[in-house]
């Protein structure tokens, strides 16, 4: 499950405060109603509100705002959610739901989707100066899915899936460039997924899943929660193409106030003891991480990944023992890509665009946008945390080049090896059939090139130049051929 504290943001996006410690009247309600009109048009009927106390008792029931789904041959339906809200002053409101929760998906090509929370807890406090939660807990326990669909084909795929439990946290506070800065940390018990793919063409393909547990951990930086808000009331108003191509001057406006959207977004998630039994035998890893790095619509964009796994383990089925050593217990890979420009071609797109033509951008403006993308004509590309080990062997990767579509690739990587040695005899040990002699002769070569480190690992510095050649520890690799 990913929790949206935005989605919540918007439901609390009030336009003006109520008094806070007095208590509230059916005219205070009132207000309270009329106040989220902007944010749900016609659905707004789907709020009821009613004093309680020094705060208020509000009910969302979606259903009718669900009809028209119904009407076009699929079938939505999610539980009615009872909050209570209480005004602190200053524009801050404290939010408290307790209850399950249940959501349940029926479409038109036979494909049934039900989710359920036994218990959905949120206690927080938001701010209408953030349009976000200055802080919020939310907690799930039990969260069951349950998918059946057909496709075109005729294949039915079933899963079934459980996670025991599901915590998540977020804080958030102004930037002082503008927007918000919010941290949310998500964390994951223990879950089981099953997952059946059945045909009259194929034989059975069953699947099962499991973790010990998962976590994230992520950091958005300039975070423009109030353009986002202010956009979805635009958007409310004017619900089809006609209305907004009568009002593109005012959409125009919103979507300028929205940029950058976000200055940074940074996230780090781990999954802990991850297990998958297929026809093919066990595949597990006792922990698989991702990273992700990334700008938003600035001029100095930046976007990087990362994904590792540790104790990877594949099916003995698939790896005869004679290759059982070639196979990584550890593999990560890491790379970011930066000197392009987002900021420049997203306001000219935005400058340019027709919202009342079937493609608003013109063909002649895009093609000047990927020209606007890179001023330099090329990125930045960086080669990190890039390596493959076992007991046998270890190897890594790390570089930086520069590379365009209009330019030669340049830059220089380091690469680092051991085990060479073990690993040659290896392959030349596998059966001809295997096809592994040729890389023992690639080893040889390669150690051929290869320089000592201090720690008794061999290396190779390789240099794409200007000119087109390619050096590896000062050795053209044209000559390597020869």
């Amino acid at each position: 499950m990913r929790i949206s504290t935005l989605g919540l943001a918007a439901f609390l996006a009030l336009s003006s405060s109520l008094p806070a410690l007095a208590a509230t009247t059916a005219d205070d309600a009132a207000k309270l109603q009329a106040s989220l009109q902007a944010y749900f048009g016609k659905g707004a009927d789907a709020l009821k509100i009613t004093p309680d106390g020094d705060g208020f008792k509000v009910v969302l029931d979606v259903t009718p705002m669900l009809a028209a789904a119904k009407q076009a041959g699929e079938e939505i339906s999610l539980s009615p959610i009872e909050m209570n809200l209480t005004p602190e002053g200053n524009g801050k409101w404290k939010i408290k739901h307790d209850g399950p929760l249940k959501l349940s998906i029926k479409g038109k090509d036979q494909m049934q989707v039900d989710e359920a929370f036994e218990n959905f807890s949120m206690d927080g406090e938001f701010d209408e100066a953030l349009g976000y939660f200055s802080a919020l807990d939310m907690q799930g326990k039990n969260i069951t899915v349950s998918e059946n669909m057909t496709d075109p084909a005729g294949a039915t795929i079933k899963a079934d899936g459980k996670i025991e439990s599901v915590s998540a946290k977020a804080t958030g506070v102004a930037n002082a460039a503008g927007g918000v800065d919010a941290k949310v940390t998500e964390t994951f018990g223990p879950g089981t997924m099953s997952e059946n793919i059945t045909s009259d063409k194929e034989p059975p393909f069953p699947m099962q899943f499991s973790m010990a547990g998962a976590s994230l951990d992520a950091t958005y930086t300039g975070l423009k929660t109030l353009a986002m808000l202010d956009l979805l009331k635009f958007m409310v108003a004017h619900p089809d193409k006609a209305t907004i191509a009568k009002d593109q001057p005012a959409l125009k406006t919103a979507l300028a106030a929205l940029l950058p959207v976000w200055s940074n977004i940074n996230a780090q998630a781990t999954i802990n003891k991850l297990e998958a039994q297929t026809p093919m035998g066990r595949i597990a890893a006792e922990k698989v991480g991702i990273g992700l790095d990334l700008n938003g619509a600035v001029k100095d964009g930046k976007f990087g990944e990362t994904v590792s796994a540790e104790g990877l383990t594949l099916p003995a089925e698939l790896v005869p023992p004679w290759a059982a050593k070639l196979v990584p217990k550890n593999a990560s890979v890491g790379f970011s890509v930066s000197g392009y420009d987002a900021e420049t071609p997203v306001k000219a797109a935005l400058d340019g665009a027709d919202f009342s033509k079937e493609e608003p951008i013109a063909q002649e403006l895009q093609d000047k946008l990927f020209a606007m993308l890179l001023p330099k004509g090329t990125v930045d590309v960086a080669l990190t945390k890039t390596a493959v080990n076992n007991d046998v062997y270890e190897l890594t990767a790390e570089g930086s080049f520069q590379a365009g579509p209009a330019a030669l690739p340049t830059g220089k990587a380091h690469i680092t090896a051991k085990g060479l040695d073990d690993l040659m005899q290896i392959m030349q040990a596998a059966p001809p059939e295997a096809g592994l002699q040729g890389g023992a002769a690639v080893i040889v070569v390669a150690k051929g090139l290869a320089k000592p480190d201090a720690d008794g690992k061999l290396f190779w510095d390789v240099q794409a130049t200007p000119d087109g050649k390619v050096l590896v520890n000062g050795v053209d690799a044209k000559n390597m051929a020869k």
